[in-house]
């Protein structure tokens, strides 16, 4: 079950695509946020997820994502698997989802995550029970996601907390694990 809800999360387009209504066109904010998240779709990345929902507060689960070329590779309860990954998908996905939903984009301010400059967007979204409330850190020098943060609302509740941490140096496949 773990692996299945990772694999809707292999791109920040969790956040743009399946947790948060998308971007509107001309809100440039938007646009920061989204060209963010197409050029993460191609992008090589080592990813730490913690998921903590409201039915297990205390519980945090704690998984990892590499994605390497057209592999998905998913590490969840210290079991590592491989999937497929189809980049050009991820992204069709992602401006496809622009065209939907009602939100609002705003860049906060400049902010470093982990020693590397970024600057802070914050998109909230609307749905019928209830919506999102997302911050993305996109780096200054990349333009790539370093850290996203989403809270899930349902009828005024949160109920999913979501945090994805992303490095793009070194990415190699986990030791053992072939697709």
């Amino acid at each position: 079950m773990i692996a299945r809800r990772l694999l809707s999360v292999p791109v920040f387009a969790v956040v743009l695509v399946t947790m948060a209504p998308p971007a509107r066109a001309d809100d440039a904010a938007c646009q920061a946020v989204l060209q963010a998240v197409l050029k993460q779709t191609a992008a090589p990345v080592h990813q730490q997820v913690t998921i903590e929902t409201a039915a297990a507060p205390d519980k945090p689960m704690h998984n990892e994502m590499i994605r390497l070329g057209d592999t998905l590779y998913m590490q969840a309860r210290g079991q590592w698997m491989a999937r497929p990954y189809d980049a050009a998908k991820a992204a069709d996905d992602a401006r496809q989802a622009m065209t939907k939903g009602e939100h609002s984009c705003t860049r906060l301010r400049s902010e470093a995550v982990d020693g590397q400059p970024a600057d802070l967007y914050r998109v909230q979204g609307k749905t019928a029970t209830g919506g999102s409330d997302t911050q993305i850190w996109i780096s200054t020098a990349s333009g790539l996601p370093l850290r996203q943060t989403v809270a899930m609302l349902e009828q005024g509740t949160v109920k999913l907390k979501h945090e994805v941490r992303s490095d793009y140096t070194n990415v190699r496949a986990p030791a053992g694990v072939s697709r």
